[in-house]
């Protein structure tokens, strides 16, 4: 197994200065600017790997490509491993739980791309519906696994339909009515399931395609028909959900949402010349990670990662917390976990550069007060006295 409990419980512990001063930084507008960098990058995968999840612990989960040839890989405890495939060419890791276990897609000798649980040290199989295709989009720490399978079936069976596998059985979670397919991009530890699913007859040039939850053998519109081309893509424990929405006012454009409380939260974007935003994760604490266009030149546009806190400031452009000097853009969010440790992609001599998965730590030291940052810490630990946050992710 990967974990190593003990000494990893212990790296988690920031001190409570340090995430203090992190919470209050963000809260007083201009401070990231006047502070030191809140966040150290570390480098964990390759040339041409990305990151795409992290647990409580801070191992981080991803890709690599090299040679046209793509990956899975783990870094836990310190330690990168490539996990290898199902027999065929390609994998791709999204998702690990808190016991090590990694899900992804892999292709197989036949070409197929299957669902996959990486777990005693190899690659396991989890199947199909009966089709030729599936992928694993999520676990949760009881090794409930989520995704999407091809049934093989009409009403359209190149369109794969959501999954949930436990037990090793694999359950069709069904679609919206008269919808040719869906997904399961999310599952959290009390079961809750979300993604999307298509409805009614497929029309051109796009097929609307909502944000759902997957409960009680039903699928849940969260917004239909106001947010078609909508999907959740995350959830925590306290039921609050992430994804994104169309944005009107950028051609196929979307926004980063959160859902809580029968309620769309629109986020907004880092940019509104380019108005496009997606949101990836988010841990116990209502944080929220992803990515945003931003303008790059007149004529051009790239992504930079984001991090969302509505107790701070909302939405800020991750490379605003890191050192300027280091060289490194981050183009991508992609998991947060309680200790708010982000996975993510970076990128250096800009966002078509060399990339890399990396790891953003939080600075533990605290700079030496000023009259600014006590005025900081002043504000925070009354906020703090204020409002009970929930415990780590």
């Amino acid at each position: 197994m990967f974990l190593q409990p003990a000494i990893k419980e212990a790296g988690m512990r920031l001190s409570y200065l340090s995430r203090l001063f992190f919470a209050a930084t963000l809260a007083i507008p201009g401070a990231a600017a006047l502070a030191d960098p809140l966040y150290n990058v570390t480098v964990i995968g390759g040339l041409g790997s990305t990151a795409t999840d992290i647990n409580r612990y801070g191992d981080v989960v991803g890709s690599i490509t090299s040679g046209g040839v793509t990956h899975a890989f783990a870094y836990t405890g310190g330690l990168y491993a490539n996990l290898g495939t199902l027999g065929g060419l390609n994998s791709f890791a999204n998702a690990i739980n808190d016991d090590g276990l990694v899900v992804g897609g892999a292709s197989t000798a036949s070409g197929d791309s299957h669902a996959f649980v990486f777990s005693g040290g190899s690659l396991h199989d989890l199947g199909t519906l009966g089709g030729s295709g599936s992928v694993a989009w999520d676990i949760n720490n009881h090794g409930v696994i989520v995704g999407s399978a091809s049934a093989g079936t009409e009403p359209d069976p190149y369109y794969q339909q959501a999954f949930r596998y436990e037990g090793g059985s694999m359950t069709g979670l069904g679609t919206l009515p008269g919808g040719a397919g869906s997904d399961a991009y999310a599952i959290n530890n009390k079961g809750l399931i979300g993604g999307a699913s298509y409805q009614g007859e497929i029309t051109l040039p796009e097929y609307p395609y909502y944000a759902v939850q997957f409960r009680g053998g039903m699928v849940d519109p969260i917004g239909a028909p106001v947010a078609g081309n909508s999907a959740i893509h995350a959830l925590n424990d306290l039921g609050q959900a992430v994804g994104g929405i169309p944005a009107s006012s950028f051609p196929h454009g979307s926004h980063a949402f959160l859902y809580e409380g029968g309620v769309i939260t629109d986020l907004g974007a880092l940019d509104p010349m380019v108005d496009d935003s997606g949101a990836r994760d988010i841990n116990e604490l209502g944080q929220i990670v992803g990515y945003a266009a931003v303008t790059l030149t007149p004529d051009t546009y790239g992504y930079h990662g984001f991090l969302y806190d509505a107790g701070a400031g909302g939405m800020v452009d991750l490379n605003t917390l890191i050192d300027p000097a280091s060289g490194w853009e981050i183009t991508d969010a992609s998991g947060i976990n309680g200790a708010q440790q982000i996975a993510a992609t970076a990128c250096r001599g800009g966002m078509y550069g060399d990339c890399y998965a990396v790891r953003l730590d939080l600075v533990s030291a605290v700079p030496e007060p000023g009259s600014w940052a006590m005025l900081v810490l002043g504000l925070g630990a009354l906020s703090l006295r204020r409002v009970r946050r929930p415990g780590a992710r």
